[in-house]
């Protein structure tokens, strides 16, 4: 797989300002509501595996938690230390080469860095083993089946049997382009429980985007975001839904 780095340094200036486009904005935020009541209580240590600018330990850290972040991106790493959170450190590796005591975690949050590893189904291994008895693992990806029905919709077959045969999918933003795993609800819930991880659940985040199709489904947020957002958190909790959402949000915990 094609690096992530260059892209995501390229990014790094602006992060912030990414999600600032309606359908981020929206999944970001409905993300944010489903994992929120999951959290330990405040106080724990909570791992953001690919933490990028630190958008997400900042709310961490205003809720009271210790917070570990993880990013491979040395750009990426140095705006979330820019921050200077309290109770924030960085450490500045490939996921794949941290070494973290195992048990020592509350919770482990990779949201949207579990497809950019060289193998998705080991790193989760890892972030089980992170956590304590009863702690969160939580993982945030791009779906496959939502990717291939908006290729479909664009009349781009070919480009969406070739995601669907190679699993694979590449991001270009600007002059810079990372390749990438796509997964489904199958393959996100068979990781976490080859992890030793209970009470498995998945969510679609944005069904949304393949039901209206992008562009509308971004004017229906620009036109009426609380109505659009009231429609999308009903349809995230429809499991059967779970493939068609623009996003995947699987969660599981380490047995008591």
């Amino acid at each position: 797989m094609k690096s992530s780095i260059p892209l995501f340094d390229s990014l790094a200036g602006e992060y912030d300002a990414h999600f600032d486009v309606p359908h981020r904005r929206a999944y970001d935020e409905l993300a944010w509501e489903l994992v929120q009541p999951l959290l330990p209580p405040p106080g724990a240590l909570i791992v953001d595996a690919g933490c990028g600018v630190g958008r997400w330990a900042s709310r961490l850290v205003a809720l009271g938690y210790q917070v570990v972040g993880i990013d491979h991106a040395p750009a990426m790493a140095a705006a979330a230390r820019a921050r200077m959170l309290p109770g924030f450190r960085v450490i500045e590796q490939p996921l794949e080469q941290v070494e973290l005591e195992p048990g020592e975690a509350g919770a482990v949050l990779a949201l949207g860095s579990l497809q950019y590893t060289r193998d998705p189904a080991a790193a989760v291994e890892r972030f089980a083993a992170w956590v304590r008895p009863g702690g969160l693992v939580c993982v945030l990806v791009d779906s496959l089946g939502a990717l291939a029905v908006e290729l479909l919709r664009a009349g781009r077959e070919e480009e969406a049997r070739r995601r669907l045969e190679t699993r694979l999918g590449i991001w270009a933003q600007s002059d810079q382009t990372a390749e990438h795993h796509l997964l489904d609800r199958a393959a996100l819930e068979a990781a976490l429980r080859r992890a030793g991880l209970v009470d498995v659940e998945c969510h679609g985040l944005l069904v949304g985007a393949s039901i209206f199709g992008r562009d509308e489904l971004t004017e229906r947020l620009r036109t009426d975001w609380d109505g659009q957002l009231s429609l999308e958190r009903r349809l995230a909790q429809e499991s059967v839904l779970a493939d068609l959402g623009k996003q995947l949000l699987a969660h599981a915990r380490q047995p008591v």
